[in-house]
């Protein structure tokens, strides 16, 4: 019984690992990388003995990194309408390493939904070990106001240009 619960344990571990490898990758140069909520896996927290859904991250492999990487990214995130008032926090970051960051709104105006539109357009150096990125798109508020904001949609591109240039030259 011991082993069955050891390999069912091993067997939970390997599929979560599995479910955080990335099926996406942007190569620097090449066509814009276009994301939807399937490619995105949901950021949770437990609050008042329930799981709540904060944000959502997605991560990509990138492919082809140079010196210097111009980043450009941006997307449309919506809520249900009756939740459509929300702040959302857009990060970028590559192994790690912070690469830019966006605050967008979404609102309800008559009646209609307005999604909020993070972009992110940022130039760095010494970029060239980038391999991943990570997209964090986060609901901003108290728990409560997050917990009654639901996603309904997400739209993302991310294009990644590249510079090889020499030192001093940017």
């Amino acid at each position: 019984m011991k082993k069955l619960l050891l390999a069912a344990g091993i067997l939970a571990c390997s599929s979560s690992v599995v479910a955080l490898e990335t099926g996406n990758t942007v190569t620097v140069n090449q066509e814009t990388l276009q994301l939807s909520t399937a490619d995105f896996t949901p950021i949770t927290t437990v609050w008042a003995g329930r799981t709540v859904v904060t944000g959502y991250q997605a991560l990509v492999d990138v492919q082809g990194a140079q010196s210097a990487l111009f980043f450009d990214a941006n997307g449309e995130v919506s809520a249900r309408w009756f939740a459509s008032n929300f702040a959302l926090v857009t990060k970028l970051s590559c192994n790690g390493v912070p690469v830019g960051m966006s605050k967008a709104y979404g609102k309800r105006v008559d009646g209609q939904s307005t999604p909020a539109q993070p972009t992110i357009t940022e130039l760095r150096k010494g970029v060239e070990g980038c391999t991943q990125l990570k997209i964090e798109l986060s609901k901003e508020g108290s728990l409560s106001r997050q917990f009654y904001t639901r996603i309904q949609d997400i739209s993302f591109a991310i294009a990644v240009k590249g510079f090889n240039s020499p030192q001093g030259a940017l």
